[in-house]
Parts: structure tokens; sequence; C-alpha cells
């Protein structure tokens, strides 16, 4: 099975990402929020790769493969529900870390998806997580 790859512009050449991270993506603000962090942190951070958390409970070879060819895997959930976590559990791979940006951030869940408020906090902590990882 071949490795998830990026191709790292400063360096010219293709690399294997470490950590995957999936964002719950949920009806929400901060299932918005979630897919914003770790779209950011994935701009920031070449050993990170995004993983389709819907794609993982379907089936979707390709996305399964994907997320299976990760060292880690980090699961940014908007609330206790819990949805990109359980995807991982679903196919029967570890959450190695887990946000739950309503217990974690005390942020409460609403329909206003443009509000960020709490986002650089996410963002802040998703990267770090990130980082003691792929140490």
């Amino acid at each position: 099975m071949r490795a998830w790859t990026k191709y790292n512009h400063v360096k010219g050449v293709l690399q294997m990402s470490k950590i995957g991270v999936l964002p719950c993506s949920g009806a929400c603000n901060l299932g918005m929020m979630t897919t914003k962090a770790v779209v950011e942190v994935c701009q920031e951070n070449d050993q990170v790769g995004f993983v389709c958390a819907l794609g993982l409970p379907l089936g979707i070879e390709g996305i399964v493969a994907k997320a299976r060819a990760f060292k880690k895997n980090v699961a940014v959930n908007g609330c206790e529900v819990r949805c990109a976590s359980r995807s991982l559990e679903m196919v029967g791979l570890p959450v190695d870390h887990e946000l739950v940006l309503t217990r974690d951030f005390d942020l409460e869940k609403s329909k206003n998806f443009k509000d960020e408020r709490g986002l650089e906090a996410v963002v802040q902590s998703l990267s770090q997580a990130v980082d003691r990882l792929s140490t």
C-alpha cells in the first residue's frame, strides 16, 4: 500500500505525512470550527494530513487506506458525540489524541456557522498535539 504523501514545495520532494487529522465538520459553529482548525494546521505543517471523517464509516476504500497509512491519528470533535473519534474507531484505528471543543475549550454549540470565538485556541492546541505526536 502506498503511503499518503504531500509535495513539499520548499524541499521539492514527496514525503509521508505522519499524523492524520480528522475534523467532525458537524452542522454547527463548532463543527465548522473543527474544519477550519484542521485546514490551518495542515497548511502549516507538512507532517499533517487531512482525513475525511465521513468517508471512514462509509467504507470508502481510498479514504480508509489513507487513514491507515498515517502513523498517528488526531480526532477534532465539536461536541461530546465525538463523530470524528467514532469514525476512526469504526474502522479499527486508534484515536491517538482527541479534542472535544465543548469539553476542552468550554465552547457552546450554535447555528451561527460564522462564530469563530475560540478558533485560535483550538488551532494552538491542535498544533501542540501534532507536535507531541510527531516526535
